[in-house]
């Protein structure tokens, strides 16, 4: 299949997904609707954009944990402070994202994360994409850094959801203390399940520990199927006036991205291999939100049905009452004893009696 048919081919399968409805309250349909959701999102935010323009510059979103360091290590990686850190959490509410001047027009347009808007000046809420340009950073080659996935603020959790959705280059940072929590495996999990390309950045590791925690953290990525992806170990240390980590600590990193820029083959390989993983996703989990909307129309119809059998002894049962006269000895029967009941019926008898005795008294008497 060309590029051009497999775009036309998602263009479909992105409007029937934002079409699906899920009314009624039935087993599994929260998740479905929740499902198609997520799929229209991510078709919007990165399969679409991509399959359009394979040759932009590979997006690297640094995700991870509360505290892990995630901004620190942005702004060690680039050199100076390009995203804010901090020890109020949450830390990173407004996406930052660092590109070269030159790829400036990839992501200052609504090519890819339509849904968020623009701003070359520090924002402050979940809705804006703070661009920064960064002449030190490769052509090719862009950062973002998210909001934590394990963020007290729900707003927050889904954006760093929906980033790490859009991204041809997964970075996960977490750190010694925190590396087996559940969330972070979580994301890994999808990832790996996805195929898409992960690189994981074990931060503050102490010295004495260089020799067991990061063997450790690379046989949990084994068994969980990150095996090929690369793991960096970043030793505890002291951050310099600027907030900056030492450039050794970081050098393997900031090299291995910028190699990874710098090679066509390499970075396209990157990107199509996300890329094919997102849409292998698609197409696996599209089936079962199928099977919800036809459980949906199935169950439906027996609504339907079950209101017009109802309908139809309905009609029934009131013409053989009619026929018989018991309707009229049910309800109407009630209805005209609570009537005779209140006097009403005897106050209008008498009325009707005095004016036949007076009419007849004044024919006789020959009055008019």
């Amino acid at each position: 299949m060309s590029t051009a048919a497999l775009a036309e081919a998602l263009v479909r399968l992105r409007d029937a997904l934002a079409a699906v409805r899920l009314p009624l309250g039935l087993p599994g349909s929260a998740e479905a609707g929740k499902s198609a959701r997520d799929l229209v999102t991510q078709l919007d935010d990165y399969v679409l954009p991509r399959l359009a323009t394979l040759d932009a510059p590979l997006l690297a979103v640094i995700g991870g944990s509360t505290g892990a360091g995630k901004s620190t290590l942005v702004n060690s990686l680039v050199g100076r402070e390009v995203s804010r850190p901090g020890v109020i959490r949450p830390t990173t509410r407004s996406p930052v994202l660092v590109h070269h001047p030159g790829d400036l027009e990839y992501f200052s347009s609504e090519r890819i994360l339509p849904g968020l808007g623009r701003s070359f000046d520090q924002a402050h809420d979940t809705s804006t994409l703070q661009l920064v340009a960064e002449p030190s950073l490769p052509p090719g080659l862009a950062l973002l850094d998210a909001p934590d996935i394990d963020s007290v603020v729900a707003e927050n959790r889904a954006l760093a959801a929906q980033l790490l959705a859009a991204a041809d280059l997964w970075m996960f940072v977490t750190s010694a203390a925190r590396y087996a929590d559940a969330v972070p495996w979580e994301y890994l999990r999808a990832a790996a399940d996805r195929a898409a390309a992960v690189a994981v950045v074990l931060q503050r590791v102490p010295p004495a520990a260089m020799g067991e925690v990061p063997p450790h953290l690379g046989r949990l990525m084994t068994e969980r199927g990150l095996a090929h992806s690369p793991l960096f170990a970043v030793p505890e240390t002291t951050v310099d006036a600027q907030g900056l980590l030492p450039d050794a600590a970081v050098s393997p990193i900031r090299s291995w991205l910028a190699t990874l820029a710098a090679d066509q083959v390499s970075r396209q390989a990157v990107v199509l291999q996300t890329l094919d993983g997102a849409i292998g996703s698609l197409v696996a989990r599209s089936p079962g939100i199928a099977d919800a909307v036809d459980g949906q129309v199935e169950a439906l119809g027996q609504l339907r049905a079950d209101a017009e059998k109802s309908y139809a002894e309905a009609v029934r049962t009131i013409g053989v009452q009619t026929a018989d006269g018991t309707l009229l000895r049910g309800e109407v029967l009630a209805r005209w004893q609570d009537f005779v009941g209140t006097g009403e019926f005897m106050r209008a008898v008498e009325q009707k009696i005095g004016w036949l005795r007076d009419k007849i008294w004044s024919t006789l008497k020959g009055e008019p």
